[in-house]
């Protein structure tokens, strides 16, 4: 006969499984899966999305993709063309624009206000689709730790990974729905899991004393200085 806890599992959906096999791998589970979300749709943009468009003009509205999705692009297999197309719109639209607001016109204010009009237009007109999609992301994947925050075995994942990120973790507190009490299971969660960060850490620094130094450091204090800059700040490829 199938225990309580195997009974949830096999009820749960697609994505309550994605999200808690997620929290599996240590870090914000909202970090790895908005990266996850931003990962596909750049790889996308080097095979079909590059020649529709729509896509093509969202992309010269927003100037291509942001820094960081820019770099993420140049290390996608195959990306070159597709970056060369999408880029080549932008730089297109921005040298006819500089054009226009270098062409003789008569009057100071005139040649200002075509000047000012050019410097506009260095400015992109949308946000990075990319930035679009991880937002998406931590979005849905909030809304569902939200609403499954009670579950013990979510709660035991949760601490385990080390909890959200304090970016995502005030995302989901600030702009995802969820009643008082799902909100505040959630800070006991998120709290059980910087104490133990926080456990970690003072295991690190007491062992880095000559005096201890023979103690072997666990697998979770030998990374504690580095996890806890992700969970300040986030994780970032």
């Amino acid at each position: 006969m199938p225990t309580e806890k195997a009974r949830r599992q096999i009820s749960l959906t697609p994505l309550q499984i994605v999200l808690r096999e997620t929290m599996e791998v240590r870090g914000c589970p909202l970090c790895h899966l908005s990266q996850q979300a931003e990962e596909t749709y750049v790889r996308s943009l080097s095979y079909e999305r590059v020649l529709d468009l729509k896509t093509r003009a969202g992309l010269q509205a927003s100037h291509g993709l942001c820094a960081i999705h820019s770099q993420m692009w140049l290390h996608v297999k195959g990306g070159s063309l597709g970056v060369a197309i999408v880029y080549r719109d932008v730089l297109r639209h921005l040298i006819e624009a500089g054009e226009s607001a270098t062409e003789p016109v008569r009057g100071f204010r005139r040649k200002r206000s075509s000047l000012d009009g050019f410097v506009a237009h260095l400015s992109p007109e949308e946000p990075c689709p990319a930035c679009e999609i991880g937002a998406a992301a931590v979005e849905r994947f909030g809304r569902l730790l939200l609403e499954d925050i009670e579950d013990p075995d979510l709660q035991t994942l949760l601490v385990s990974c080390g909890g959200l990120c304090v970016p995502h973790l005030q995302i989901v507190l600030n702009n995802c729905k969820a009643t008082a009490k799902a909100r505040s299971s959630l800070v006991a969660v998120q709290l059980a899991a910087w104490q133990q960060l926080l456990l970690d850490l003072d295991e690190f620094i007491r062992k880095s004393d000559y005096r201890f130094c023979d103690e072997v450091l666990t697998e979770g204090e030998g990374t504690a200085w580095r996890r806890v800059i992700h969970a300040l700040v986030g994780l970032k490829k």
